[in-house]
């Protein structure tokens, strides 16, 4: 062999080696590409209090996004909403029953499907068909009662439907009114009004009725029913007191059944009891959460901020910080419960600036300053706060007061002193001794209100009219 030849093959021996060798360094890619974790949707938290070791302030937007960024949390303003139902499949809540429940099916069977719905929304719409399986499968062995869940509304005009339909029961045409609303989520009065005067209702009755507002308690109260046996979802069924977990299918709906009515029969015989008086023995116990929760506390109003009657019968303190998201968008149900009955209810400005935000005390200050020249010019300037939530400087503390119309010599006098500073550090104390961690927190003529999420005024209406008798 030439020794170009001997050269030429020693150059290709040692390049095939050299090429072997980096293709048995070379990680594989199962051992190498591992999915990016996946990180939980953030849910809307209240603004934590001063001295909470884990406040969660928005970071601050990167330039050079993330492969997997968080996903950004819900605009869903309140903290308070009903607690998730527990994992446990077989867990009994205490969805009590009425006698002015829609039924359909005897009261004497031991077996009762509670629907909590609403007309107007379409997984309610969906589910309808369920109810002919359940009569086609198990007639007279079961009695299916139907719960008005209007809020949060799912449809401006849920609440009139729900109304009617009480009303409609009470003739004795809430399964032919309920046919006709439940086959489509499209609904308006008019749709209504034709759907009852079709179903043979009388009609001018059921109008009267609903404008006197004879059957909002009840829809109210079911609606509260649900809240507290967080009954969060449309539609939310429940059989003696078990829920129907998600997918809502009646492939997982009749073997609930099947199961409560062999279950029932043993029990029903060892109590003793039948019918309505066995099922609400079984659900007394059952899971809930209390809406207004004790013990019950003393809030001081003088000096403080009041939409409404000072001496209202409904006094709904609410502690907020200017800087805190879930406050700003609260604000607008409040006053709109307020405005509904002027009479009646007094929302109360509570003062609870967190150390967590750098401006809400000298926001409140502000506000105070504000107050001095009047109830109407301290909301004026309290909604152009939250307006402006994330431009709460000092400068334009005053400018902001100009836009309210405030008389601004004052108004920058009553701030230089400090007017006010006592009633938010009487605010704060109260606070504390109340054990408020965030904000807002709601109570209702002193008990802490844990209600649905966003506090919609239908919802605090619900309460004031259960608990207080609105």
């Amino acid at each position: 062999m030439k020794k170009e030849q001997v050269i030429l093959v020693l150059i290709l021996v040692f390049v095939g080696g050299y090429v072997a060798g980096r293709a048995s360094h070379k990680p594989s890619s199962s051992s190498t590409s591992a999915s990016p974790p996946t990180l939980a949707p953030a849910s809307p938290m209240p603004q934590v209090a001063a001295g909470s070791p884990t406040p969660s302030p928005s970071p601050a937007p990167s330039s050079n996004p993330s492969p997997t960024p968080s996903p950004s949390p819900s605009p869903s303003p309140s903290p308070s909403a009903a607690p998730s139902a527990p994992a446990d499949p077989n867990q009994i809540w205490r969805a009590v029953i009425h006698d002015d429940d829609a039924k359909k099916g005897p009261d004497s069977v031991n077996v009762k499907i509670v629907i909590f719905g609403a007309f107007g929304n379409q997984e309610t719409v969906d589910f309808a068909p369920t109810l002919q399986n359940v009569v086609q499968d198990f007639g007279d062995k079961v009695q299916i009662r139907w719960k008005h869940k209007v809020v949060p509304m799912p449809h401006p005009d849920s609440i009139f439907a729900s109304e009617v339909a009480a009303a409609a029961n009470a003739q004795g045409k809430f399964w032919p009114l309920f046919d006709k609303l439940i086959k489509s989520s499209s609904i308006s009065p008019n749709s209504i009004e034709t759907a009852a005067k079709e179903s043979g209702i009388n009609w001018d009755k059921v109008k009267k009725e609903v404008d006197a507002g004879k059957w909002r308690m009840q829809v109210l109260r079911d609606s509260l029913l649900a809240s507290e046996i967080a009954a969060n979802t449309y539609p939310n069924i429940m059989v003696n007191g078990v829920r129907l977990a998600a997918p809502k299918t009646y492939d997982r709906l009749k073997p609930i059944i099947e199961e409560q009515l062999k279950k029932s029969e043993e029990q029903a015989k060892t109590m003793g009891k039948k019918g309505v008086e066995f099922y609400q023995e079984i659900v007394k116990a059952g899971k809930n959460f209390e809406q207004m929760g004790g013990p019950k506390q003393t809030f001081d109003a003088a000096g403080s901020p009041i939409l409404g009657k000072a001496n209202a019968k409904i006094q709904v303190a609410v502690f907020e910080d200017f800087q805190c998201p879930f406050c700003s968008k609260v604000g607008p149900s409040l006053k709109e419960f307020a405005k509904k009955f002027p009479n009646d209810v007094a929302i109360v400005y509570k003062h609870m600036p967190l150390d967590i935000h750098d401006k809400a005390q000298g926001a409140a200050e502000a506000s105070m300053a504000a107050l001095q020249q009047g109830q109407d010019k301290f909301w004026a300037y309290h909604d152009i706060l939250y307006n402006n939530q994330n431009s709460l400087e000092q400068d334009n503390l005053v400018k902001y007061a100009e836009q309210a119309g405030l008389d601004m010599a004052k108004f920058k006098k009553d701030l230089e002193q400090g007017t006010g500073k006592q009633v938010i550090g009487r605010d704060v104390s109260e606070g504390q001794r109340a054990g408020v961690s965030g904000t807002p927190s709601v109570y209702i003529n002193g008990m802490k209100y844990q209600g649905p999420r966003g506090y919609p005024p239908e919802g605090l209406e619900a309460v004031a009219r259960t608990y207080y008798g609105l």
